[in-house]
């Protein structure tokens, strides 16, 4: 079953993972055992009461990896604490809230995706009208395949990148998958009854996330994986890299390498399905928004734009809108 999400720029989110399971509560107690079951154990502190206490959850275990949906039906206060053993991947379907980790803080609503921290406290604020469908994530089995796919243990811990565009690439591919596998709990549930069946959704997520999101250890993977692009590319993307901040055109890149910029050109969207151009924006709003969310008083966004090699603020404040759901003005608010 799916819903439309509240927001006209969000894409569709599912609703309830496992019908069969929906549980409701009409006291505060119900509700943190029901909810601590199906997500996590956690602290919960009524705001604002409006009416009566209505808290739907519903939840679907596919190993590594389960499904819980959350509605209390007034505002309310979440603290779980450090949860060191999961990742959390939080979908808000409708409504508005906070979300904060450790000194990040960013708001829950349809248009965005909010990936939690597995080393610092997490507080989360849900209004009366929020409903949030999360995907909790065995660290272990991230970290094990991060593991295989590096071919070396993990050096730090591993963090995502907080907040995701519900319209991104990753975003519309993750609710699109949740929504399959939440149409086949409700139509077809015996399907999910396999342990083998549910175990390979487990793992799709899984590659999903190391793969399409943004997190500590993407860039290793890029440059394991760029041992075996072409000889250019990789001198071209290793240059890109080390001087992203004073690149100005396709030519001066080509030109550094030695080849055209026609074949710079066709390597960079055969290897990465990126212009050149494309790929330089991106690094820029990546590093951009890094340096955003770790701002200090007194900086500015033109300030770091600039320090990035952004010239043109305009443009590129509507491409970080476009990838990150917010204006880059909003994210420095949000850090300082």
């Amino acid at each position: 079953m799916q819903t439309t999400l509240a927001h006209p720029d969000a894409v569709a989110a599912p609703h309830l993972p496992n019908p069969a399971s929906a549980l409701t509560a009409t006291t505060l107690d119900e509700a943190m055992y029901v909810v601590g079951r199906n997500i996590h154990p956690h602290r919960l502190r009524v705001l604002a009461p409006r009416g009566g206490l209505a808290c739907l959850t519903s939840a679907l275990d596919l190993g590594d990896c389960a499904l819980g949906y959350v509605q209390y039906g007034f505002n309310v206060e979440i603290d779980p604490g450090v949860i060191s053993e999961y990742l959390l991947v939080k979908s808000t379907i409708s409504g508005q809230g906070t979300v904060r980790c450790g000194k990040h803080t960013v708001v829950s609503d349809p248009r965005s995706i909010i990936m939690t921290s597995m080393t610092e406290p997490l507080n989360i604020r849900m209004s009366a009208e929020c409903r949030h469908l999360t995907v909790r994530v065995s660290r272990r089995a991230l970290e094990a395949r991060l593991t295989e796919l590096l071919g070396r243990g993990l050096r730090e811990p591993l963090c995502f990148e907080v907040e995701l565009p519900s319209d991104s690439d990753f975003g519309r591919a993750w609710h699109e998958l949740l929504g399959h596998i939440c149409h086949l709990s409700a139509t077809v549930p015996r399907v999910l009854a396999s342990d083998e069946v549910r175990r390979q959704y487990s793992r799709t997520l899984i590659e999903l996330l190391v793969h399409s999101a943004r997190h500590s250890y993407s860039q290793a993977l890029e440059r394991r994986a760029g041992d075996a692009l072409p000889w250019h590319v990789r001198r071209a993307r290793d240059y890109i890299h080390a001087n992203v901040a004073d690149i100005r055109s396709v030519a001066e890149i080509a030109a550094a390498v030695g080849i055209t910029a026609r074949t710079l050109q066709n390597g960079f969207r055969k290897a990465f399905n990126v212009t050149p151009a494309g790929y330089v924006r991106e690094l820029r709003i990546g590093i951009l928004h890094n340096a955003l969310q770790s701002a200090e008083a007194g900086q500015s966004v033109t300030d770091l734009m600039q320090a990035v090699g952004i010239v043109n603020f305009g443009r590129y404040a509507n491409y970080y809108r476009r990838r990150i759901g917010v204006p880059p003005s909003v994210t420095l608010r949000r850090a300082i």
